[in-house]
């Protein structure tokens, strides 16, 4: 219950306490909507909608990508479960999502979250965060972290989080 706890706090979520040097990032890099502070050694890459960046011991992946919202959004939501599933081989139990709106950062954000399992990771939390940027832009988060793991990345995904602003066009 504490790391489902720890986990809404960084899905209350995404930065530091003894991080290595932090980059910001843009997102998405050509025409950014938002920006956000990414560890270096979480090796920021860039997405066709943002980036993704992934813990040096590959137990948590964050995406930060921006879209347009409505059909935009369901898009990117629909290749992200995609990725997981198809690519990653990740199960997903949908008897387990839940959602939660909250507050971090000076922005309402609501996230979408289950529990799920993959041979090679094990246990899991997979899950979206969503906030309106304003000017039709949807901030998206996707996340998929190992249970056994989560505890160490906590503090670091929410400082993520927390530097997260948005860039007025």
């Amino acid at each position: 219950m504490n790391t489902i706890r720890n986990l809404s706090a960084f899905l209350a979520f995404v930065l530091l306490a003894g991080i290595a040097p932090a980059a910001t990032v843009k997102i998405p890099e050509d025409k950014p909507a938002a920006i956000a502070d990414v560890p270096d050694d979480w090796k920021p890459e860039a997405t066709d909608h943002g980036i993704g960046i992934e813990s040096p011991d590959k137990v948590a992946t964050v995406y930060l990508e921006a879209t347009g919202g409505g059909k935009g959004l369901e898009k990117l939501i629909s290749e992200n479960i995609d990725w997981l599933t198809k690519e990653e081989k990740v199960d997903v139990d949908a008897s387990t999502q839940t959602t939660k709106d909250f507050k971090s950062g000076g922005f309402d954000w609501t996230r979408i979250s289950w529990e799920g399992s993959s041979k090679e990771w094990g246990p899991s939390y997979i899950g979206f965060m969503f906030v309106d940027l304003g000017n039709g832009k949807v901030l998206t988060i996707t996340y998929w972290i190992t249970k056994k793991d989560s505890d160490k990345h906590m503090d670091t995904l929410e400082k993520i989080l927390d530097s997260i602003k948005r860039v007025d066009s």
